[in-house]
């Protein structure tokens, strides 16, 4: 397997549970979370996105792919490719998600609503492309 197939999915779990565990404790304790100020809430918030950087950082400099002589391996034609299709589909998820939380949700809901739609949207995003990587790597690249 490649480090690049590694690394997504390695990432697509990392978000599957941060974001998870993110979004189940919002909505399970939500009076306690409806009665945190400002810096508890994003206190919460950077524990989730600070343990979800931790991860990408250990994944990526402890499963890096190595010629013999430890030179990093390099990017050839086919992982560009699967990255910019993976990439491309991710950013249409996204403009979705950010299009509906920044011209639909500002005139119906407000505050932390907006912030935590906007982190779902960029989970999905990432969750989207990731696992395109992963298809692309595990079905090969169809043009």
């Amino acid at each position: 397997m490649l480090s690049r197939e590694r690394f997504a999915w390695v990432w697509l779990g990392a978000l599957a549970v941060v974001f998870g565990a993110y979004f189940t404790y919002l909505s399970v304790n939500a009076d306690a979370v409806a009665a945190m100020h400002m810096g508890q809430r994003i206190l919460v918030l950077a524990v989730a996105l600070g343990s979800l950087g931790v991860i990408a950082a250990l994944t990526f400099l402890l499963g890096r792919d190595r010629e013999e002589d430890g030179s990093p391996t390099p990017i050839d034609e086919r992982d560009r490719r699967i990255d910019s299709r993976a990439s491309v589909y991710a950013y249409y998820v996204l403009m979705a998600g950010i299009i509906i939380v920044g011209c639909v949700m500002p005139f119906t809901s407000g505050g932390w609503t907006i912030v935590h739609a906007t982190l779902l949207a960029i989970a999905v995003a990432e969750g989207v492309h990731a696992s395109l990587v992963i298809l692309g790597y595990r079905r090969g690249l169809r043009v």
